[in-house]
């Protein structure tokens, strides 16, 4: 408990300082960093511990992106505002497909997913009126927050970081804190053994479609966050692809760990960044890390820290 306080309290301190050491481009990287962060913990709280394969959570990312870009576009509303209509419009969308798809384990609920996704991809590009297709569209500005006198900008680059990190923290305690607490053990149970946790009186569903909402909450706020720093939407952010990209990040960092999905983004992301600066077909060499992880450590990264930290005894063996 000691080390795992420390670590945090570190980490913590790193994250609070980093912007002030580097540069703009450097913290517009790491902003980035710490909304995908928040899709791929959304997307493993899915995975790693309801054992739910879903490649939807890119559509309701792109959607909750959508939703905010067009409510400051159209409807000139705050920040704030805009953030709570695009984690709404996911968060709704998500109980209309989970309504459905919870009902349909194993493959043909990843199979659904993946149709679903689909079609609302293939929506979005035939409604270009709406969503700008292949080209998108772009936020056309920014509302400042704060008070008359201390209003803030996001087009700060660091400003907006502080604003993105305080959603990434709030996001890691809410969702450590359902993990930890007796519904994470139900969503855990369900993983391990659905026809268990049925037979002790449990319905399966109904808790299936609420760790599906609350997955989706998350992914709506990290879409949202992505448009408030990209200042842009397209289509392509609906992709079931896009999912596929938050599976690569938490198997490497640890499946079913939040610090592991937050790892595993944080170092493929920057890795891939600084590859892709002297080797183009920088997806080649994910391809090979994750291919590695599967085979040689199926734990990921959080998996080989915390076997090391048992074999020198700060951990106690399971």
């Amino acid at each position: 408990m000691l080390i795992s306080y420390l670590l945090r309290s570190a980490v913590l301190l790193i994250l609070l300082f980093m912007p002030y050491v580097l540069g703009d481009y450097h913290i517009v990287l790491f902003t980035e960093i710490l909304i995908w962060a928040i899709f791929a913990m959304a997307w493993d709280l899915m995975y790693g511990y309801t054992g739910m394969l879903s490649f939807v959570q890119g559509t309701l990312f792109g959607i909750g992106s959508y939703a905010l870009t067009l409510s400051i576009n159209h409807w000139h509303v705050g920040i704030f505002t805009a953030l709570t209509l695009g984690v709404l419009v996911a968060t709704l969308s998500a109980i209309i497909i989970g309504f459905m798809a919870v009902r349909i384990t194993g493959t043909h609920f990843t199979i659904l997913t993946i149709i679903i996704s689909l079609v609302l991809f293939y929506v979005g590009m035939s409604w270009r009126w709406v969503t700008g297709g292949d080209d998108g569209i772009s936020l056309t500005e920014i509302p400042e927050f704060g008070f008359e006198k201390y209003s803030l900008s996001l087009y700060d680059p660091i400003v907006n970081y502080f604003f993105v990190l305080f959603f990434f923290c709030s996001s890691f305690l809410i969702l450590h804190r359902i993990t930890v607490s007796p519904l994470g053990k139900i969503f855990v149970s369900i993983r391990e053994n659905e026809g268990r946790t049925r037979l002790i009186g449990y319905n399966v569903e109904r808790f299936k479609l609420i760790a599906f909402i609350t997955s989706a909450t998350f992914c709506g706020l990290a879409g949202a966050l992505y448009s408030l720093t990209l200042r842009f939407s397209n289509v392509r952010m609906t992709h079931w692809t896009v999912s596929s990209d938050g599976m690569i990040w938490t198997i490497i960092g640890g499946v079913g760990s939040l610090y592991g999905a937050v790892l595993g983004t944080t170092l493929l992301i920057f890795s891939t960044d600084y590859i892709s600066s002297w080797f183009e077909n920088h997806r080649i060499i994910t391809g090979a890390i994750l291919v590695f992880f599967v085979v040689a450590a199926p734990k990921g990264i959080i998996g080989i820290i915390r076997g090391l930290l048992e074999r020198r005894g700060y951990l106690g063996k399971k």
